[in-house]
């Protein structure tokens, strides 16, 4: 009986570690330029839709999902088999492709998933403000600038958010990849948004999510579009 519990957590454990997992795509035209399709996940609800390089981000994804890629009159079906990434050619109108893993869009974290209308609540801190505050710690300065963050049992936290699996942590990204605020030097950054209960971010996205951008990564992400 012993060894069925433990199986069980197991499991669940293992479940929830595959949630957090951001999954990336791409999806371009033979001519490498990007397509700005919708990506649903078929059987779901779960959609976004790709930018203008064609790329995309969502999260919850099981190895065994169906991704169906709308844009204009033209639908492409494609199961990912196991695929932990998806970079997409559609190479003409109707259901032509090439679909393969692709390490670099692995690599990317959190890059590509875009916040949602469903979303709680949202708050921007500008690099300026933070700056103002006389910190040299980015932690401090958020916490001085937004009230409703506390330490509790050694974790940075939402007061309003509840305990999920034994932990109210917050998520904390910088330009799209998961870090500690202690990393991230107060003079790098550009802006702050803290979330609160955000499903785009997987199963520990439910705690809140501190959103870092660094003023290279904002530099970055204009020069890609």
């Amino acid at each position: 009986m012993r060894h069925i519990f433990l199986l069980v957590v197991a499991l669940f454990a293992l479940n929830h570690a595959m949630a957090d997992e951001p999954f990336n795509g791409r999806v371009t035209r033979a001519d490498g330029s990007g397509i700005k399709a919708t990506v649903r996940v078929v059987g779901s609800d779960k959609y976004t839709r790709a930018d203008g390089k064609g790329r995309f981000g969502l999260t919850n994804i099981k190895p065994d999902d169906t991704l169906q890629f709308i844009y204009k009159r033209d639908t492409l079906t494609i199961a990912l088999e196991g695929r932990r990434s998806i970079e997409v050619e559609w190479l003409e109108e109707g259901d032509v492709y090439r679909a393969e893993e692709s390490e670099e869009l692995m690599n990317y974290g959190y890059g590509y998933v875009k916040r949602r209308e469903s979303t709680d609540y949202t708050s921007g801190i500008s690099g300026d403000r933070l700056r103002a505050t006389g910190c040299s710690n980015l932690q401090d300065a958020i916490m001085i600038c937004y009230s409703g963050l506390r330490y509790i049992n050694g974790e940075l936290c939402l007061l309003t958010q509840n305990s999920i699996n034994g932990s109210s942590a917050v998520l904390i990204l910088c330009d799209g990849m998961e870090t500690r605020l202690e990393l991230i030097s107060i003079y790098d950054v550009k802006s702050v948004e803290i979330i609160k209960g955000s499903n785009m971010y997987g199963f520990r996205g439910v705690n809140g999510v501190i959103l870092v951008t660094t003023m290279s990564g904002e530099d970055a992400v204009k020069r890609e579009r």
